[in-house]
């Protein structure tokens, strides 16, 4: 399996996204940012580092891999290309703010004609004043982010929920899943109950791609 998490607009949470995933599938990791924190927290053979303008090796079909993408799609953007036309499926995420949710149109827009196989998640779901949330795909910050894809874009690509969380912070600290974590931190189990949850909901889709 190949994915690539990619946004065309920074902290929509691509990287926790792909951290997530490489330690609960045992994904190595591909990405085209110079600066990034996932060579720090993973095996050097675990990670593959490229510049913005060279392109990913076509890999073979056995080899499993989550790209995390920065950019925007254009004619030097080879890393992009290159890792979205062999992605068995792309993961868009996208946060309730009006640049976030317009960058995630863009991205999808410029995703469709290489590949339709999108998933996009919520981030960064927070309750708003007065608002009791139970089901996170009822929330305001999520419905504003279905309203805006459904008015701007003519396929209705899945939407699946991933609250805001510290835990995203502690993938890094301690250089695990959420899974694992909360496996072996009984306190941080509760505190993170939901968004491992959702987690899982992003997983059954992955299972079902193939």
């Amino acid at each position: 399996m190949k994915i690539t998490v990619y946004s065309s607009k920074g902290s929509a949470g691509k990287t926790p996204i792909s951290a997530n995933i490489a330690f609960d599938r045992g994904y190595a990791l591909g990405t085209n940012e110079p600066f990034n924190v996932l060579e720090d927290i993973f095996d050097d053979d675990k990670v593959l580092a490229i510049a913005a303008d060279d392109a990913f090796p076509d890999l073979p079909e056995d080899i499993d891999i989550v790209f995390d993408l920065a950019g925007s799609i254009s004619r030097h953007a080879h890393s992009i290309t290159s890792a979205l036309r062999q992605s068995d499926l792309v993961i868009v995420p996208v946060y309730n703010d009006f640049k976030s949710r317009k960058s995630a149109i863009g991205t999808i827009l410029e995703v469709e004609p290489i590949t339709r196989s999108i998933l996009v998640v919520a981030t960064k779901l927070q309750a708003q004043k007065g608002e009791f949330v139970k089901d996170w795909s009822t929330s305001r910050d999520f419905r504003q982010i279905e309203q805006d894809l459904h008015a701007n874009i003519e396929t209705r690509y899945p939407i699946l929920p991933l609250k805001l969380s510290r835990g995203f912070d502690t993938i890094f600290d301690r250089e695990m899943s959420l899974r694992e974590i909360t496996r072996c931190d009984p306190l941080l189990a509760h505190a993170f109950r939901d968004v491992t949850r959702q987690f899982d909901a992003i997983y059954d889709h992955i299972d079902g791609v193939k």
